[in-house]
């Protein structure tokens, strides 16, 4: 019996640690989460034409190499 109070004490006090946390958090707002999606978007795509650029460059040179 005492297993089962320690095990619904700690659930209880966990919930109530979880409660705590999640008034602690502060969201962005609505312009800051535009601001940085947009930016987000932006990276990859730099990042993705860059790393397309590279395989088409790569690409090329392999089959110099092969021909």
């Amino acid at each position: 019996m005492d297993k089962i109070k320690n095990v619904s004490s700690s659930v209880t006090q966990f919930a109530s640690d979880i409660e705590s946390e999640a008034r602690r958090i502060t969201w962005p707002s609505r312009q800051e989460a535009v601001k940085s999606t947009l930016a987000v978007v932006a990276i990859s795509g730099i990042f993705a034409a860059f790393l397309g650029l590279v395989d088409y460059l790569f690409s090329i040179g392999v089959r110099a190499l092969l021909s």
